[in-house]
């Protein structure tokens, strides 16, 4: 297993309990964001669709690569990697 840190936006942390970062052991996103569900059940969803599938306006970073460019959520991790939860900014 590999060592994600998974640095969480500050309209996300309150499910997190205000956590801005957490540190889980995966071998794809997809595995990671998994993991962080399994300890913040709330969090999931506004990643996540009921599908599994990442929602269109959250983007996440494997350090500096957005991971619709690489392999999505099955983009492997190796080693120590950060990935950056960042929701989409509207306005008007």
């Amino acid at each position: 297993m590999n060592r994600i840190t998974v640095h969480i936006p500050s309209p996300l942390r309150d499910f997190t309990g205000g956590d801005a970062e957490l540190v889980v052991e995966a071998d794809c996103v997809r595995d990671a964001l998994e993991r962080i569900g399994e300890r913040h059940a709330l969090l999931l969803p506004r990643i996540l669709t009921r599908g599994g599938d990442l929602r269109p306006y959250v983007n996440l970073f494997l350090d500096e690569d957005d991971i619709r460019s690489l392999n999505g959520l099955e983009t492997p991790v190796t080693g120590a990697r950060e990935l950056l939860v960042v929701p989409s900014v509207a306005g008007g």
